[in-house]
Formats: structure tokens, C-alpha cells, sequence
């Protein structure tokens, strides 16, 4: 026998899902691994290059940070992890801080009424990695401005019919960027002086394990073990800095899941059961966050058991039918007074869709309708000490939330589309609504949800070499839950808010020559509070800049490629009353890549090059201008 070497032959294609993703009637934005791979981003930095997404952060790398779809709030955009949900009961939004990158293969962005999940203001799902045959391994390490330093490892293995998967990553930053210290007199500039961020700094490390299995029937039986450690500094506000407070955080997400392919000629079947348990200690021994000396641990569980039947008939229509019963629990302590600040508490919830996509004749397009209807029961478990009070009445409290969704998706050519989508959803009251605390915040049981009525219509044109989508949407929110003052020191929440967001996306992305990349998006929004409060009615809503756009360009260079990145945001304001303005601002990014000896990548970065230092929240500064450089040996 003799040998003969043959040259490397690459096949490149879509991502799995990708251009089935786009053909569905919902305005969806996909960003896919190979589009932030070996960079020193974030999944904050990644979600914030999406149409029509705005993210708030609370300071630099590893911060807290949540994420605004078209105007709504955190609370009200859905997140899942490999399909199993991250939003707390406890409410506060998901921090996007506490989510590694290293492990996303793919981040699904559905704006407004989309069929990905039940938010009012949109869903965003994470897919994690998956084996991809063989055996196949990875890893980078990157280290940067503020001691910012990073490492992780993968690899994956198939043998017979078994695939796995493990993959551990390493992630910490002193964080102690240059910011301006105002002196706490911000109309007066004269005793402003440069001062470094303290106890702004974060170690945080990550585990996940993956393990399926696929019979020669088809079945596929698979599980995953998802481990999350953080000890993160809180800096506190502006030029009252704290020393000591920490915040450490433990999660761990459990699946097991068996599916059917096939179970019958056109029937499919899939059973899943999850379990998530997070931890989170506030150490403040000093007293410098809150108010007095505190050391307290929260812990929020879920158990959730889901069921789902998919049938195809012939034509092309899709009946789906799913069923979920989940338990959540928030067990609070504190270990310096008798009693913790919040309340154990518990939920029940019981959820069933119905889903049918419809094939019109001759192909010319897609009807796709959707009807959700969930059952909760919400549970405080211990005395409360406002029991006597007619503010709580009651402990107990139960309701029915129903979710109506309709899309269209018509074939105006091969290669335009028209979509529209209505919907009616909903967003149930938090622990934290519902029961309050001990302190300062009175629960109130009978609580409503809050509302939301959204519709968006908007065009698609997509070709070999790029895709140009433009879209217009107005989304409607009634009996938003605000917290309002009944006393000096004590609030309570309420079901008195509403708002208004109107406007228009633009998204474009292609290739211009084989050589040059371009891509880029624009949004308009006009986020309008119209609660009662006098004050507030015709304000804009704070953190929803008016105008938003980023463009992105790459040029590859033989085995280098140059990128560019340009951000805009309006400006906007921190406050509901429209008092402390966000200047606007402009953010340019730029690297190059170069892939040398044995397929290894080498990114160098630049961020932030004009130093442009905002805040999202009045207190907490941006970092500036940075430098990162990644080393890596791609999955």
C-alpha cells in the first residue's frame, strides 16, 4: 500500500437550525459562535450586538448586568440555558454576569410575540456546546487590561453509540479601572479627581458535563451537569466605595432527557426532567451596601418535569402539544439576626401548549398560532409580620395566566418573505411583589399580572451572500407592578403602571467581496411610561435610548483578518422622571486575528478606544479603553 497526501479540504455550512430559525414567522436573531469565538467578550457584550436589545451593567467584567428587549424590563424578557429556565421567582431579572461564555455554541434572540417562550418583551435561548464526533479538543487562554485573565479547556468523545462532553472554564479580573470620582458633588467639577474601582474584582470557575446516547431505534437518551462557582466584589456607589462586601455565588443545573425521534411513522416524542439549585451569600460586615451589618444566604430551587408530542402531517403541518409541572423555593437565611430579611416561600406551576403551524397550499407561506395557559399556586411558608395588617390578608395566593400567539410567514418570492406576529402574554408577580420583606416593602397578594399586547410586520430578504430584514412593532404593557410609598420608610407594591413602546428595526449583514464582511443594525424605539403618577406620564422609560445602531466590518488578509466594531447609543436617562440624563455614546472596537501553526489563533483587541466612560446606573461607571490578548486552539 503506499500513501498519498491530499490537500486539506474544509466544508463550511450554517450552523445546524440556523436558516429554519429565520424562516419562521417570528423575528428572531441568531448569533452564533463563530461570531464572538476567541474573543474577550462576554455574554452581556453578545446579547448587546442583537436588534433591538439593550443591556444594563452595573461596572466592568463579571458585573451585574440584565437585559432589555424593545423597552421591556429585565423581568419581563425570558432566559433559558439548554431549555431549562434561569428567570427567579424571587424576580430581579436574570444577571447575565453569572453566565459563561466559553460554554455557548449558539444564542437565540426572539423579539416580541415569538413562539421561543412565554415573555412579554421577548425570549432569549443559550444552547451550550454539543460533541461534535470523533474525539475533539480545545481551549484558549487570555489575559488583558486590569489583570483580567482567562482560561478554559474542552473535549468531546464519541465511542459507539455514546457521545461526551466536558468542558471547565476559569475566569477572573482585579477589575480596578480608572473612573471619575466626583466627590460626591456632581455640579461641581473642581474637586474631581481619577480614582481606581475597589473591591470591584471576581474569581468565577465553571464545570459542564455532557453525556448522550442514541439505540439503533433512533431513541436518544442524554444528561448534563452544569456547575457555577463566583466570589465578586460589590464596589459600592460612586465615591463611596466599600471595602468588604462580597457576593458569592453557587449554581448547579441538573437535566435528564429521553427523546423519540420517531416514535410512530410521524410522531415524536420527548420527556424531559430538570433540577437547579443556586446559592447566593451577601457578606456586608461592615455595613457599607446596605443598611447595618448583614450575612445572609438565599437559596432558590426548581424541580421541573416537561412532556412534549409532535406530529407532522401531510402537507407539511405541525401539531405540537407540551405539558410542564414545575416547584420553585426560596429559602432564605441569616446568620447574624434571628430572622432573614425575606420570606421562605414556594410555587407551583402548572403549564399546557397547544402549537399549529400551517403550510399554506402551494407553499406560499406559514400560519403559525399558539395557545399557552398556566395554573400557579404561591405559597409563603412562615409568620407574617404584617399578617394583622389589611395591607397582606392572606399567605396564599393562586391564578391563571393564558398566553395567545398567531404568526404569518408569506412567500412573496424565493428569496423575500413578509412575517407578522400578534400576541397577548403575561408576567406573574415575584416573591418579592407578592410577600415583601421585614423591612421596608409590604407584599401584596392580590397582585395581577402584568399584561402585555405586542405586534410587529416587517419584510425579509435573504440571498446567497447576505440578508437585509426591516421590521416595524408596538408593544403595549398594562397593570405593571411598581412599588409605591404608603409611609415614611415602608412601600408596597402595586398594580398601577403602564407603558407604550413603538418603533422600527433594521438589520443587514453580507459579504461584499470574498475578502471583506459587512454587517449592521439600527434601531428606533419610542419607550413612553403611562402610569398615573402625574410626574411620569409621557417620560421615557430609563436605559431605552431613543436610537440605537452598530455596524461591524471584518477584512481577511490571507491567514490575518482585521475587525472593526462601532456602537451608538442615544442618549437616554437613569431615571423614571426624566432627571438624570445618559449622554450618548459612541464605542469603537478593533483586532486582528491571525490563525498560525498547527490551526492555533492569535486575537489581539482593543476596546473602547475613544475612553468613553458612562454609566447605566448612577453610581456605577463603565471601564474605558482596554487591550485583551487571546490565545486559542478552536473546539
Amino acid at each position: 500500500p503506499r500513501v498519498f497526501a491530499l490537500e486539506t479540504l474544509e466544508v463550511t455550512a450554517d450552523p445546524v437550525g440556523q436558516a429554519s430559525l429565520h424562516r419562521n414567522p417570528a423575528f428572531v436573531t441568531v448569533l452564533d459562535r463563530s461570531d464572538f469565538d476567541g474573543r474577550a467578550v462576554s455574554v452581556s457584550d453578545v446579547l448587546a450586538s442583537a436588534t433591538g436589545v439593550q443591556v444594563k451593567r452595573l461596572g466592568g467584567l463579571g458585573a451585574f448586568s440584565t437585559v432589555s428587549i424593545r423597552g421591556a424590563s429585565a423581568e419581563q424578557v425570558e432566559i433559558y440555558l439548554d431549555g431549562i429556565p434561569l428567570h427567579s421567582t424571587l424576580g430581579g431579572g436574570v444577571n447575565l454576569g453569572n453566565l459563561p461564555l466559553a460554554q455557548v455554541a449558539q444564542v437565540e434572540v426572539y423579539r416580541g410575540a415569538a413562539a421561543g417562550g412565554n415573555g412579554m418583551g421577548g425570549t432569549v435561548h443559550i444552547r451550550t456546546l454539543r460533541g461534535k464526533g470523533g474525539v475533539r479538543w480545545g481551549g484558549s487562554g487570555s489575559w488583558g487590561a486590569f489583570d483580567t485573565r482567562g482560561l478554559n479547556a474542552m473535549v468531546a468523545r464519541e465511542h459507539g453509540a455514546h457521545e461526551f462532553l466536558v468542558l471547565a472554564d476559569y475566569t477572573a479580573s482585579d477589575s480596578d479601572f480608572l473612573f471619575l470620582d466626583d466627590n460626591g458633588t456632581e455640579y461641581n467639577p473642581d474637586d474631581d479627581a481619577l480614582a481606581n474601582r475597589q473591591n470591584s474584582d471576581f474569581v468565577a470557575a465553571s464545570l459542564l458535563g455532557k453525556w448522550a446516547y442514541r439505540s439503533r431505534g433512533g431513541w436518544r437518551v442524554k444528561g448534563q451537569e452544569n456547575l457555577y462557582w463566583k466570589h465578586l466584589g460589590i464596589p459600592g456607589i460612586s465615591n463611596n466605595q466599600s471595602r468588604q462586601a462580597r457576593l458569592n455565588t453557587f449554581r448547579s443545573l441538573t437535566e435528564f432527557t429521553v427523546e423519540a425521534p420517531e416514535l410512530w411513522e410521524a410522531l415524536f416524542f420527548r420527556q424531559r426532567i430538570f433540577w437547579t439549585h443556586q446559592s447566593e451569600a451577601f457578606q456586608d460586615p461592615q455595613g457599607e451596601i446596605g443598611i447595618g451589618r448583614q450575612d445572609n444566604v438565599y437559596r432558590t430551587r426548581s424541580l421541573g418535569f416537561d412532556s412534549r408530542l409532535q406530529s407532522v402531517w401531510p402537507g407539511g403541518h405541525v401539531i405540537s402539544v407540551e405539558g410542564e409541572v414545575r416547584r420553585d423555593t426560596f429559602l432564605p437565611r441569616e446568620r447574624i439576626r434571628n430572622q432573614a430579611n425575606f420570606f421562605e416561600s414556594s410555587r407551583w406551576t402548572l403549564e399546557g401548549r397547544t402549537a399549529l403551524d400551517w403550510t399554506a397550499p402551494g407553499d406560499w407561506g406559514v400560519v403559525s398560532t399558539s395557545a399557552n395557559i398556566s395554573f400557579r399556586r404561591d405559597r409563603v411558608a412562615e409568620e407574617n409580620p404584617y399578617l394583622l395588617s389589611p395591607l397582606v390578608p392572606v399567605t396564599t395566593t393562586s391564578g391563571r395566566l393564558v398566553t395567545l400567539r398567531a404568526g404569518l410567514r408569506l412567500d412573496l418570492t424565493p428569496w423575500a418573505w413578509f412575517k407578522a406576529n400578534v400576541g397577548k402574554s403575561h408576567r406573574a408577580p415575584t416573591f418579592y411583589e407578592l410577600f415583601g420583606d421585614r423591612g421596608g416593602v409590604v407584599g401584596n397578594t392580590s397582585l395581577e399580572a402584568e399584561k402585555g399586547v405586542v405586534w410587529d410586520a416587517g419584510i425579509r430578504l435573504e440571498g446567497e451572500t447576505g440578508s437585509l430584514e426591516a421590521a416595524i412593532f408596538e408593544h403595549r404593557y398594562s397593570q405593571l407592578i411598581q412599588f409605591v410609598q404608603i409611609s415614611q420608610g415602608v412601600s408596597r407594591s402595586s398594580n398601577i403602571g403602564k407603558a407604550r413602546v413603538r418603533g422600527m428595526e433594521w438589520t443587514a449583514q453580507g459579504r461584499v467581496f470574498d475578502w471583506l464582511s459587512l454587517s449592521g443594525n439600527y434601531t428606533f424605539q419610542r419607550a413612553l411610561d403611562r402610569s398615573r403618577f402625574l410626574h411620569r406620564q409621557g417620560k421615557q422609560l430609563p436605559n431605552r435610548p431613543a436610537h440605537e445602531a452598530q455596524a461591524n466590518g471584518a477584512l481577511q488578509l490571507g491567514d490575518a483578518a482585521v475587525f472593526y466594531e462601532y456602537t451608538f447609543e442615544d442618549g437616554n436617562f437613569l431615571d423614571r422622571a426624566n432627571l438624570r440624563p445618559i449622554p450618548a455614546r459612541h464605542i469603537h472596537n478593533t483586532g486582528i486575528r491571525w490563525t498560525g501553526f498547527a490551526h492555533f489563533r492569535f486575537t489581539v483587541e482593543a476596546k473602547n478606544l475613544l475612553n468613553n466612560q458612562v454609566a447605566d446606573l448612577w453610581g456605577y461607571p463603565l471601564p474605558g479603553r482596554s487591550y485583551f490578548l487571546t490565545v486559542q486552539k478552536p473546539f
